[in-house]
């Protein structure tokens, strides 16, 4: 390669690659990393000037040049020079953000929809006394992702008036504290009209009178509350009842109790996702009579269980007792259940229970330690007496019998990594 390089530079040939036209370099562009494209943008001038069209700047993820770009006045040649108008999506998580480089975005990237912040820092670097309504944030932004931020007040002043199109959104502890401060909390969930899904995980100062007033959010499909400490549960009835569309409801690791549990009117839910993993303060008694009545959510397909009651919560007595509801209201849309690291389960329960509920697809039995993993000598047996199943269940067909043992039996037997069950479809993190 280098030897022809060298032919072409002295015989002073054009590459074939030069002859290209710049729509079809640009196209080519596209499909090059962030990191790629400012390798390509160092080859020549002509290349340097096509990596910096603002076509391959509408979707950029900088997490990577946190460090470099953390200088304000870097930042802001760059938001000047290469974001543009044309800009609709970029991740900024990990940046120190000082006031007037969000006024710079704001400012330049009148197009920008998509903004993820995570764990930014938000800097004053100028003197002012009472001028609050200084700060410039984007506006028209349809996905906001701010978890785990901190600094100025005077920057979530200015994000809490500019969500009024947001359908994605993740807040913080700080943006809490001071929109309640300020008393312009409840306003700016009023304005919130569009909002679909909300992710308020590690909010861990966020109480659930707080939390009670998202319920006016109609519309809300999404909500994660993960890790939330100070979260009792009694706002879940208020979200039940009033967000008619509600799906997914992540409540690992609340302070939800048995008391909470059985008050919570599950049966009118239209949930697909629930998750009640690492609720300590939930012992057998209340997770025995909040099972009967999950077990009545005709739309469930996920629930989680993991480590609940602090890992002795959950028992076979319980688990069976969830397989025979789910029969008796005739519940088959649950496929994956979730009862990891639950010390009080045994082999034989989840043989019972699997017997009982072949229609559910994954169970995650991950760190029980009464319950063992599937040897390859029990699956043989197992898959020689399914094989047998097969002939009396599709007598007559043309495809192989490895196509109908697929088609019939897709579910998991044994323990499996908590790695492949975060990585399979029924995953409950949120788009942001």
């Amino acid at each position: 390669m280098f030897v022809e390089l060298l032919d072409v530079v002295f015989n002073r040939k054009v590459a074939p690659i030069f002859c290209l036209d710049e729509g079809t370099f640009i196209k080519i562009f596209s499909y090059l990393s962030l990191k790629d494209l400012m390798r390509a943008s160092q080859v020549c001038r002509f290349w340097y000037r096509l990596s910096f069209d603002l076509l391959l700047w509408k979707s950029t993820d900088l997490r990577r040049f946190c460090n470099s770009l953390n200088d304000s006045t870097k930042f802001q040649a760059l938001a000047n020079t290469r974001l543009g108008n044309k800009i609709s999506y970029i991740d900024l998580s990990g940046f120190v953000l000082s006031e007037e480089s969000l006024r710079v975005l704001a400012t330049r990237c009148k197009k920008l929809r998509v903004l993820k912040m995570r764990s930014a820092t938000f800097t004053q670097n100028y003197h002012r006394t009472s001028d609050k309504d200084y700060v410039l944030f984007p506006k028209h932004l349809e996905c906001l992702d701010i978890r785990f931020s901190h600094g100025s007040p005077s920057v979530y002043r200015a994000i809490g008036k500019e969500l009024k199109h947001v359908k994605w959104l993740g807040l913080c502890d700080a943006f809490f504290q001071t929109l309640i401060a300020d008393e312009s909390l409840e306003t700016t969930i009023d304005s919130m009209e569009h909002l679909r899904k909300l992710d308020l995980s590690h909010c861990l100062t966020l109480k659930d009178t707080v939390l009670a007033l998202f319920a006016r959010c109609r519309n809300l499909e999404v909500l994660s509350v993960r890790r939330c400490s100070f979260l009792t549960g009694a706002f879940i009835d208020n979200f039940l009842g009033s967000c008619k569309v509600l799906k997914t409801l992540i409540l690992d690791g609340i302070s939800l109790d048995d008391e909470t549990m059985q008050r919570v009117t599950w049966r009118s839910a239209s949930l697909k996702h629930l998750e009640l993993g690492w609720c300590r303060f939930i012992t057998q008694t209340g997770l025995q009579s909040a099972v009967t009545q999950i077990a009545k959510i005709q739309s469930l397909e996920y629930l989680g269980l993991c480590a609940i009651g602090e890992e002795k919560a959950l028992t076979d007595h319980i688990l069976l007792e969830l397989g025979v509801s789910l029969s008796r209201w005739r519940s088959r849309t649950l496929k994956s259940l979730n009862v990891s690291r639950s010390r009080a389960l045994t082999q034989d329960g989840v043989a019972e229970f699997r017997r009982s509920c072949s229609f559910v697809e994954m169970l995650d039995t991950t760190d029980c330690p009464a319950v063992r993993k599937s040897t390859k000598k029990d699956q043989r047996k197992l898959d020689d007496f399914e094989k047998d199943q097969i002939y009396e269940k599709i007598p007559s067909t043309n495809i192989t019998i490895s196509e109908c043992y697929n088609k019939i039996y897709r579910r998991r037997n044994g323990s499996i990594s908590a790695t492949q069950f975060a990585r399979s479809k029924y995953v409950l993190e949120t788009p942001l």
